[in-house]
């Protein structure tokens, strides 16, 4: 039997509606994960969400809540490389605080716009330095090049960042699972050189351990950091996570005036 024009008109809407519905849809749940050390004023403590729990925390918090969604939240704490394999797993949705990288693109979504990654969207920017023994001298780095005898680079958070840049230098990396870990393998002549950023190590090098290291300059890396999302949740809610990159964003500029104007 053939449909009126009306009535195809109205299935046409329905259709409509409800794809835009679907594309609008408000996720369940969101879990989201910090790394399990301090980077203050950014993340406060340690293996739980403290009170108060650093500003990165706050944002994403305001972020989630801007979205307009009901979404039951959990934050939790994870060492990089498990937080990485949790959203292998689909445990995980959303990272804030990861550099882009072309490594991490077949587990995560990253703002992007016309095919690169979308600078506008960036919620935090940081340095990242080599940091060797005080007392070293056979190593050294002028900003293009890191001398010694085969240099040993330990990281633990820098993720695919890291191995792009150890792989552009040719470094051997190693990785840990904490900056601590780092340095405890530093010290103990286990590696030659750490690669953090700056904002990482530096509640660790206080007391005698700070004594004990000595960070290189210039820094090795300017780093813009985002809170990219778990691939098959962007898929299956891209305009909330649309609608979150751009809130934590705009929650971010206070403390950070001079990177780019927020836009979605």
């Amino acid at each position: 039997m053939a449909r009126t024009p009306g009535a195809a008109l109205a299935a046409c809407l329905l259709t409509c509606a409800c794809a835009q519905a679907g594309a609008e849809a408000c996720p369940p749940q969101v879990r989201v994960s910090f790394p399990n050390f301090d980077i203050a004023p950014l993340v406060l403590g340690t293996n739980k969400i403290e009170s108060p729990p650093g500003l990165l925390v706050q944002w994403t918090r305001n972020a989630l809540k801007l979205t307009g969604c009901a979404s039951a939240v959990t934050l939790m704490r994870r060492p990089p490389n498990r937080q990485l394999a949790e959203v292998a797993l689909d445990l995980l949705d959303v990272l804030p605080g990861f550099a882009y990288s072309d490594e991490l693109n077949d587990r995560l979504s990253f703002p992007m716009r016309d095919g690169a990654i979308d600078t506008a969207l960036a919620a935090i920017a940081d340095t990242s330095s080599l940091y060797v023994r005080a007392g070293e001298t056979g190593v050294s780095w002028d900003g293009k090049h890191l001398t010694g005898p085969n240099p040993v680079v330990g990281t633990s958070t820098g993720g695919g960042s890291s191995a792009a840049l150890a792989r552009q230098h040719g470094w051997t990396l190693e990785l840990a699972s904490t900056p601590a870990t780092d340095i405890q393998k530093l010290l103990a002549h286990r590696i030659d050189v750490i690669l953090e950023p700056d904002a990482v190590l530096a509640p660790y090098l206080t007391g005698a351990t700070g004594a004990a290291v000595r960070k290189l300059a210039p820094p090795a890396k300017v780093s813009l950091r985002y809170a990219p999302v778990r691939k098959g949740f962007q898929q299956q809610y891209p305009d909330f996570t649309a609608r979150f990159w751009l809130e934590l964003c705009k929650q971010s500029r206070q403390a950070y005036p001079n990177l780019p104007a927020c836009s979605n």
